[in-house]
């Protein structure tokens, strides 16, 4: 009929406007309303626009459409005329993203009508071999959930728009291509084939894919990181294509169009800061030039060194605590590459303290001190790690020798006073540290250069400065421990240890002029505070004359405990504050061999 009234169908089809127009005077509806709601195609191939919209390649389907049995059952009931025209086409049943009728809750029915070259399909003609069979089709159609996705899209065709809504910033076919793609990384595994999916598969894929991308970068990236962890326990290469599988595939066939850009940059940058990357890798078209991660093997190829040091380096520097928790291989065990770049950098050529020592003969014992008192780090940022094996760059121990050096007058007949550092160590009776501390900040008013020799044994030190000023460190201020029993009376040896586990004797460190060197100490404070609230069942039984039998009697008939597991602390300790109210309500308490109470 359009045809004989002059409506060319193929031209209607393609939504050429005049065409549309007449077809809606034909019928007697609202030419705008007709032409808003008609796809119309574009230039570039498979493209349409819709109302505002452009939908893109397959977004449209020219060739077949889907359809709801219940609104075709609804149509025969409804409309007059001819049963196999009753039923009408609906926007949705074309649209490949739809893929439910969110009215009647059911997935869309597909169909397969009779191609006809350069004609659209015939909707009339195709649904009128369903009618027959339509209660057939409606009971067996299979229920579907209201879709969120479908219901943003058709708002998105009426021209709504909201500002929350992460995806309305982007052209309307790249939000849902987008959100499909998410979906199926979200729901599938990273090598699924797409070819064997359902449509329920497909709508399920959109639904999911939206109720993440709608709220923006946080959620989308909150899920590739969730696809990151999935690797976590596998073996070998670990790419990117095989960690975020079709929505990765899906961006590489959009590298043309710049309208994706924006997903594109997200999910590079995202990679980029959490996947370990190789130097030059083409991610989503651009190559990575500097990789946001590095893995345990991929540091140890980067600096040349093992893998076990990395891991021991990684493991010391409280990086990436959780993977090594869960023993993760070393190819799965991640750190951020700005945390460790300047160490990398750094071990690229460095070498072992025993080869240091045999370059610039500096003594095993020298290097560990200048190693202590920070004067030469050491590459693996181990300075302060007893028995590890420390690797020093180059740059680093010339820098130290020039250090050294600063200031330093030629000397060719040394007196019998210049001395080198291991003998004036020795002869100012001064521990290497103090030594190594005066020379490198800056205190010494002298130094010297053996004329004619370099390196660290060329020093000269004058042993008299260095005398005056070991003279004048001061002296122990806190106590050794081997002191804790004549402060403490009755205190057991076996007692030191427990009680500076528990917190009730603070340690330190200090210099001791006897030892040359730092030694730990006790603070004298906690040694007051603890005679202050604490008494020794060994001091009550010094300063009473009683046998500890006697003391632990009285005691124990007055129900005074001890302040601790005796056990546990290798010694009885009481409260003083317990024995105080029993000394003032009992004079005489310890009468038998002493007038006053030792309180």
């Amino acid at each position: 009929m359009s045809t004989e009234r002059g409506a060319i169908q193929r031209s209607v089809d393609r939504g050429e406007r005049q065409q549309v127009v007449e077809l809606a005077q034909l019928g007697g509806a609202e030419p705008s309303e007709l032409l808003r709601f008609t796809p119309v195609a574009l230039e570039r191939k498979g493209f349409h626009t819709l109302g505002d919209e452009i939908v893109g390649y397959r977004g449209v389907n020219r060739t077949f459409f889907r359809f709801c049995p219940h609104c075709v059952a609804e149509d025969i009931k409804t409309f007059p005329g001819p049963v196999g025209a009753r039923p009408w086409l609906r926007l949705e049943w074309t649209v490949g993203h739809f893929r439910s009728c969110d009215t009647h809750e059911v997935y869309l029915a597909n169909t397969t009508p009779v191609r006809r070259r350069f004609e659209p399909f015939d909707f009339s003609e195709t649904i009128a071999t369903f009618i027959s069979d339509i209660e057939h089709y409606r009971s067996v159609a299979e229920r579907a959930a209201p879709s969120p996705f479908q219901t943003w899209m058709a708002a998105r065709w009426g021209g709504q728009k909201d500002p929350a809504n992460w995806l309305d910033q982007f052209p309307f076919y790249v939000a849902a291509e987008w959100c499909e793609a998410l979906g199926i990384s979200a729901l599938h595994s990273p090598k699924v084939r797409t070819s064997q999916l359902t449509e329920r598969d497909w709508a399920e894929a959109g639904n999911a894919g939206f109720n993440i991308a709608f709220q923006g970068a946080p959620a989308i990236e909150e899920l590739l990181a969730r696809l990151n962890e999935g690797q976590r326990e596998t073996r070998g290469f670990w790419g990117v294509h095989d960690t975020y599988g079709y929505a990765y595939k899906f961006l590489m066939r959009t590298l043309e169009d710049e309208d994706f850009s924006r997903i594109r940059d997200l999910v590079r940058n995202f990679a980029n800061r959490t996947m370990p990357l190789e130097p030059g890798s083409d991610v989503l078209g651009v190559a990575i030039a500097d990789p946001g991660v590095v893995t345990v093997r991929s540091a140890a190829k980067q600096s040349g060194v093992h893998d076990r040091t990395i891991r021991r380096i990684f493991d010391r520097k409280g990086l990436a605590p959780a993977a090594f928790d869960d023993n993760l291989r070393n190819h799965r065990v991640t750190v951020s590459s700005g945390d460790v770049k300047a160490m990398l950098d750094k071990l690229k050529g460095a070498i072992s303290g025993p080869e240091v020592s045999r370059r610039f003969a500096i003594p095993r014992l020298h290097l560990n001190a200048l190693r202590k008192v920070g004067a030469l780090p050491t590459a693996t940022q181990s300075e302060n790690t007893p028995h590890a094996k420390h690797r020093f760059s180059l740059n680093d121990v010339d820098s130290m020798l020039e250090r050294m050096f600063a200031g330093a007058e030629d000397v060719a007949a040394p007196t019998d006073r210049q001395l080198p550092v291991m003998d004036c160590r020795h002869v100012a009776g001064a521990s290497l540290e103090t030594v190594l501390t005066s020379v490198f900040d800056g205190t010494l008013t002298w130094k010297g250069r053996l004329a004619g020799r370099s390196g660290y044994s060329a020093l000269l030190l004058d042993a008299d400065e260095l005398i005056e000023r070991v003279r004048t460190e001061p002296v122990l201020v806190n106590c050794l421990k081997s002191d804790l029993p004549s402060l403490i009376p009755g205190l057991s040896p076996l007692a030191i240890e427990p009680l500076v586990a528990a917190g009730i004797l603070i340690t330190a460190t200090e210099f001791s002029r006897n030892a040359r060197r730092k030694v730990p100490v006790v603070l004298r404070t906690s040694v007051d505070d603890f005679n202050r609230r604490y008494v020794c069942l060994g001091g009550l039984v010094k300063s009473t004359g009683l046998h500890f039998k006697q003391v632990q009697s009285v005691l124990s008939r007055h129900r005074i405990t001890p302040a601790f597991e005796p056990d546990e602390m290798k010694v009885w300790l009481y409260n003083r504050q317990k024995l105080r109210p029993l000394v003032e309500s009992e004079p005489n308490v310890w009468a038998n061999e002493q007038d006053e109470a030792p309180i």
